[in-house]
């Protein structure tokens, strides 16, 4: 396989753009109104999940333009 090492890079990415999706959308079950904070406890962690996925994309771009 010529590119292996992109299309690993490729598929993380995607498994980071879902979790970061996830975490983004994630609302935490409760009783009674919490606030904003609380009704997503996971929402901080999405951004940098999504940060680090664009990075490892662009570093898959960058490698296979580097070997065609």
């Amino acid at each position: 396989m010529k590119f292996k090492a992109e299309i690993v890079l490729l598929v993380l990415t995607i498994t980071l753009y879902i979790a970061g999706a996830y975490c983004y959308s994630y609302e935490a079950p409760q009783e009674e109104r919490l606030p904003y904070n609380l009704s997503y406890p996971y929402r901080e962690y999405a951004i940098p999940l999504v940060v680090v996925a664009s990075v490892l994309m662009l570093i898959a771009a960058v490698l296979y333009s580097k070997r065609k």
